[in-house]
């Protein structure tokens, strides 16, 4: 391992532990609030520290990153979280290399679309599932989170949805939701990739 690999390794270690710690502080805030509003944001800070963290481990290995091998991590990541609930996250995709650029905005975009499915559809007790598909499409890629929920009840004019379409829109892509009541919710993005920019 030449000195510039042993530096960067240690920088990465470094950021791995920096993210855990941040939601470990966040943790200990939120212990601490009663107040709906400030929850809600502190979780949503949560999230966010949990989906770069959960990149910046795949970012280490060498070669162009698994974007399919994130999203698995992220599956894993939200069927501890809904342990003890009987809701599974599935995953399918294709292997697509993605440009620096989109890959932490996709990686948040998924983890919330995810997080807003595992915490909103399936009130009371409710099974379902929660499917996943990424795959190549014409120019560019295509990213699909489909829940088995309650439907449009589900659906909360709040930051979640607005953070999704702002960082889509950021992208240059398009959003779609299809939803009906007690259909489950499908949200559709579709993301345009300029093949000189892709690593």
């Amino acid at each position: 391992m030449t000195a510039a690999e042993h530096g960067t390794g240690e920088l990465q270690r470094r950021l791995l532990g920096g993210y855990q710690l941040i939601q470990t502080l966040i943790g200990i805030r939120l212990r601490a609030v009663d107040d709906p509003a400030s929850r809600r944001h502190l979780t949503w800070l949560s999230d966010v520290a949990a989906a770069m963290d959960l990149l910046s481990r795949r970012l280490t290995a060498d070669g162009p990153l698994d974007f399919v091998g994130y999203l698995e991590d992220v599956a894993a990541f939200w069927t501890r979280a809904c342990e003890g609930r009987p809701v599974r996250v599935d995953v399918r995709g294709q292997a697509a290399l993605l440009p620096d650029t989109h890959l932490l905005p996709l990686a948040i975009v998924t983890h919330e679309l995810i997080a807003n499915a595992c915490r909103h559809a399936f009130p009371s007790g409710r099974a379902g599932s929660i499917a996943v598909a990424f795959s190549r499409a014409v120019g560019g890629v295509s990213l699909v989170v489909r829940d088995s929920g309650v439907g449009a009840a589900a659906i909360e004019p709040g930051e979640g949805l607005s953070l999704v379409s702002g960082l889509v829109d950021h992208l240059g892509g398009t959003m779609s939701i299809e939803t009906a009541p007690g259909a489950g919710v499908g949200v559709r993005i579709r993301l345009p990739l300029d093949p000189s920019t892709a690593h």
